[in-house]
């Protein structure tokens, strides 16, 4: 019988996540992982698997933490328009300070594992999806001619603003490119209306 475990996975998987989140799966070396958790090798393979297994542990506890609290800002009961905002003024502060610099995980995963790991890429569709589902749900509360369409639209912007946050982009320009998707979805859902 094994000895039980003397340290709590949930916060060792935190780190994980911090430090792929900060250096994408090719940056990060088995000693960075030790030496964010405080953990051996060993206990590390024993309780999430090797690197590969670690790094997919870390994108799916993105998800359930990161992800699920978009979809319940999208989800809240506030008029849809105020959601929206909400939602895209998110993307821009998530870039703030140190931290900011790492970008959203999800996007780096897009970018850097799912095109060359199938199951990344799974995870990461599959995070996707749930965001644009909840956008679509949202979206469908307006007077727009194509809900679907408009979510996909509103996820690009999203990710878009987060990418160019990311890379620096100004706080000004940043804002102003959010004030004019939620501008033209105003425009959009005030023609569908009189139509």
């Amino acid at each position: 019988m094994g000895r039980p475990r003397e340290f709590d996975e949930s916060e060792a998987l935190g780190r994980i996540t911090e430090v792929f989140w900060a250096k994408g799966f090719e940056g990060t070396s088995m000693s960075d992982l030790v030496a964010a958790t405080g953990l051996k090798k060993g206990s590390l393979y024993a309780a999430f698997g090797d690197k590969q297994a670690m790094y997919l542990a870390a994108l799916a506890h993105y998800d359930r933490k990161w992800v699920s609290g978009l979809v319940r800002c999208l989800s809240e009961d506030k008029p849809p328009m105020a959601r929206l905002e909400r939602f895209l003024q998110s993307a821009i502060e998530g870039a703030a300070g140190r931290k900011g610099a790492r970008g959203c995980f999800l996007c780096n995963a897009a970018v850097d594992r799912a095109p060359t790991d199938r199951t990344a890429k799974q995870v990461v569709k599959a995070s996707l999806a749930r965001l644009e589902k909840a956008l679509a749900n949202l979206v469908a509360a307006l007077p727009v001619a194509q809900p679907e369409k408009t979510a996909q639209h509103l996820l690009s912007v999203y990710f878009g603003l987060r990418v160019l946050a990311k890379g620096g982009g100004a706080p000004a320009d940043l804002k102003a490119a959010k004030e004019s998707a939620l501008e033209m979805l105003a425009l959009r859902s005030e023609r569908a209306g009189v139509a």
